[in-house]
C-alpha cells in the first residue's frame, strides 16, 4: 500500500475528536499543491511515531497526528526552503519560526497537536519553539508529561526521517555532526534512550527508507 493511502486510511479510522482528521486532510491537500517534500516527510514521520508509541505503550492516535501537524508551519513559508537545497543561515533562521508558527495555527482548535508541534524543536540543548510557560496554566502534570512524551517522539522520528530523506546544508557550514545516526541521537536526546530505541527500530521498516 501507498504511504499516501495508508495515512488517509489511518486518518479514518482513529475519528479524532474537535475534527482533527478534517484539518489533517487539509493539510495534506495544500502540501501536495508545493510542498512536496515536507508531505512526504510528515507522512513518514506520522507513520514512525505511531510505531514508537505502539512499542512504548504511549497513546499512538496522539503520536500519528502530533506526527502528521508538527510541520503545519511550513506552509507559511516559502516551499523553495524544503527543496534539497544548500540554504544560509539567514535562510536556516527563517525556517525555524515554523514550531511556532505551527502553534499558532493549530491553538484555537486542536491544543494538544499544537503544543507538539511548537514543541518538537525545543526538546534538546540547541532548541527552538515553545516552552514549559507555554502551557496552560490549568493543565495537570499527567497531561503535560504526555505532551511532553508525544513531542519527544516526534521530534526524535523527525530527526531519523531528516537524516536519511534529506540533502540539505547549511552554508555556514553546520550540519550533521557524526555519520552515526544512533551516536547522534543520543547525543541530541540524552534523556531519551527508550524513544531513541524504539525509533530506530520503527524506522528499518522499508517503508521508512529513502
Amino acid at each position: 500500500m501507498k504511504i499516501e493511502t495508508l495515512v488517509y486510511r489511518k486518518i479514518d479510522e482513529y475519528k479524532p475528536k474537535g475534527e482533527l482528521n478534517h484539518t489533517a486532510k487539509m493539510f495534506l491537500d495544500i502540501s501536495s499543491v508545493r510542498h512536496h517534500n515536507v508531505k512526504g516527510h510528515i507522512e513518514r514521520v506520522a507513520l514512525m511515531a505511531e510505531g514508537v508509541a505502539k512499542i512504548l505503550k504511549y497513546d499512538s492516535k496522539a503520536a500519528f497526528f502530533a506526527g502528521l501537524m508538527h510541520d503545519i508551519g511550513k506552509l507559511v513559508l516559502p516551499y523553495s526552503l524544503f527543496e534539497d537545497k544548500d540554504i544560509t543561515p539567514q535562510e536556516y533562521a527563517e525556517i525555524k519560526t515554523h514550531a511556532l508558527a505551527g502553534y499558532t495555527m493549530l491553538k484555537n482548535k486542536h491544543l494538544f497537536t499544537a503544543l507538539c508541534a511548537g514543541l518538537h524543536h525545543a526538546l534538546y540543548e540547541s532548541g527552538y519553539g515553545l516552552t514549559i510557560a507555554d502551557f496552560p496554566k490549568n493543565w495537570n502534570p499527567k497531561l503535560i508529561r504526555k505532551v511532553l512524551n508525544i513531542a519527544a517522539v516526534v521530534s526524535v522520528c523527525d530527526f531519523i526521517d531528516a537524516y536519511t530523506h534529506r540533502h540539505t546544508k547549511i552554508l555556514d557550514g553546520s550540519g550533521k555532526e557524526s555519520e552515526d545516526i544512533e551516536v547522534m541521537l543520543k547525543t541530541k536526546y540524552p534523556e531519551d534512550q527508550p524513544i531513541i530505541e524504539a525509533a530506530l527500530r520503527v524506522s528499518k521498516d522499508k517503508l521508512f527508507q529513502p
